[in-house]
């Protein structure tokens, strides 16, 4: 298959949670969690913001790497008129996990560095040899260490003290700070539960997850066990399946961390070919909803030409308007799928 992820920034204070460890698989301990001071900075009164997302860049890493650098001068020019707060990237960076490919990423999000914070997920062609992931070996770490992140103000902790690939942030926004919770494809298991101890820790704190393989074209949850092969492209057929620590498809992610956190009230997510778009709201046990957002744009001419998503938050924070853009054809979708308002 040719596709492609608990916030406050300018935090004081750091000290580990006494309970903040997820066991592995083998029965070490995980990096605990760590606790933040949650209280947001002064950023003014309420105002509109937007989060921008990225949606896989592969082809645009492998073949089209001016478009890919179109994107981010865009996001750096309309950071003030549109109030940009976050860039969140759902994975697939790169189509072959190679290093002339991750250069050419490197290029076009470096230039968001110092303007506007970025988080990354990896997707399924960022791991294993030539993009295959056949295994969890990236070069994701090499061109983004996990060092440049943890400077930052927003950055809030990782799964693996050396890897970027599962990591959350502490972000500040006009409306209040937002957790973002950034996921591997096909999380492992103690991967998912370290995301449950991270949303548990920030049960005030509104939170967007970010992973690579999550909604379908058809609306539904990734779920193995209901639809098997039936879904494309699923984490159950790629070779990180056969991972010791286990793989977790959409709804193993819902059921072990999702379902039950009233905070989690976003997630996004690429991966899916057919149609490229999908969207969900699930109403949990206690009347909350989550809304879950499928955008991929890869398989159009010129790798998806360019096209992301624009995510603005209404000042009393009750409602995010989602548009489709592309900043290289200067073209907006307006059709139901790719324009639309959700209640949060």
């Amino acid at each position: 298959m040719r596709t492609l992820a608990c916030l406050s920034a300018l935090l004081l204070t750091s000290a580990a949670c006494g309970d903040g460890a997820a066991p592995g698989a083998d029965g070490g301990v995980r990096p605990p969690v760590i606790a933040r001071d949650a209280g947001a900075p002064d950023v003014g009164p309420p105002a509109d913001w937007t989060l921008i997302v990225l949606p896989d860049t592969q082809y645009l890493a492998a073949s089209y790497p001016e478009i890919f650098e179109e994107q981010t001068r865009w996001i750096v020019e309309q950071k003030e008129a549109l109030n940009i707060q976050l860039v969140v990237h759902v994975g697939d960076i790169v189509d072959d996990n190679m290093d002339g490919q991750w250069a050419a990423a490197h290029a076009a999000l470096t230039r968001l560095d110092g303007v506007v914070p970025y988080v990354l997920a990896p997707g399924n062609h960022d791991l294993g040899p030539g993009g295959s992931a056949a295994d969890r070996s990236t070069l994701m770490n090499a061109y983004f260490p996990l060092e440049k992140f943890a400077v930052l103000p927003s950055y809030g902790g990782a799964f693996e003290a050396d890897r970027v690939e599962n990591t959350y942030h502490l972000v500040p926004t006009p409306t209040g700070p937002w957790l973002v919770l950034a996921l591997e494809f096909g999380p492992r298991d103690p991967v998912v539960a370290w995301a449950r101890e991270v949303v548990r820790a920030y049960p005030e704190m509104p939170c967007l997850v970010v992973t690579h393989a999550y909604l379908y074209s058809d609306d539904t949850r990734y779920d193995w066990a209901r639809y098997g092969a039936a879904q494309l492209w699923s984490p159950y057929t790629y070779g990180v399946a056969s991972d010791p620590e286990g793989v977790n498809d959409a709804e193993e992610m819902f059921q072990g961390f999702i379902a039950d956190s009233s905070n989690v009230r976003l997630v996004v997510s690429g991966h899916v070919l057919n149609d490229g778009v999908g969207q969900l709201t699930s109403e949990r046990a206690d009347g909350e909803v989550v809304h879950q957002l499928l955008a991929n744009f890869q398989f159009e001419p010129l790798g998806g030409a360019g096209f992301l998503r624009v995510m603005t938050f209404s000042a009393d924070g009750r409602r995010v308007d989602v548009r489709t853009y592309s900043p290289y054809l200067d073209e907006h979708r307006t059709s139901p799928e790719h324009e639309f308002s959700l209640e949060l």
